[in-house]
């Protein structure tokens, strides 16, 4: 084996690490969701989409640092690994269109909203939407299963509406000065 050889057999071996410890994080942001959805009767606790948040916001950076390594390597070792790396980023925007879905049903259930429900409603309508347009790009045709399709298209409608409410839905009045 070559120096160049056994540097991409590193790189690969260190790939594989770095897609176990993603799938591992998946996992645990696939946790807070199913969390999410057992608070039926309550909206889901602020301190859940602060968690929620976090992993997301892991996942998704280590998804970059992962991507950029994959780049790196030559097309013959690249394909078995980006096919792993491309499963686990529908896995990612799967979970992450559930839990959005599940935070807005939940905003729109309550009569009174909690604190920070802007917030949350801003950034979940943006997930939505980051989903949305994620899961259906052609590289993920085949990895994206049905009943995620299905929330694509709730997703979908959901932004419709929000994006013809847009102006009465969020304050976009510019403060005044006293």
């Amino acid at each position: 084996m070559s120096p160049r050889e056994a540097q991409e057999f590193r790189v690969v071996q260190e790939l594989e690490n770095f897609l176990l410890l993603l799938e591992q994080r998946i996992i645990a942001l696939a946790k807070c969701t199913l969390i999410l959805q057992r608070h039926d009767d309550l909206p889901p606790r602020f301190d859940d989409f602060t968690r929620t948040r976090s992993l997301t916001s892991e996942c998704l950076a280590f998804s970059i640092v992962i991507e950029r390594r994959i780049d790196q390597l030559p097309e013959p070792r690249q394909s078995r690994v980006r096919d792993r790396f491309d499963t686990l980023t529908v896995r990612i925007w799967a979970t992450l269109l559930e839990g959005s879905l599940t935070f807005l049903k939940a905003i729109a259930r309550e009569e009174h909203l909690p604190l920070g429900s802007r917030e949350v409603f801003l950034h979940e309508i943006k997930t939505l939407y980051d989903a949305y347009n994620t899961l259906n790009q052609e590289r993920y045709v085949g990895k994206v299963e049905e009943e995620t399709l299905r929330k694509c298209k709730s997703a979908e409608k959901i932004l419709h509406k929000i994006i013809e409410r847009a102006p009465r839905l969020l304050d976009l009045s510019v403060p005044q000065a006293d």
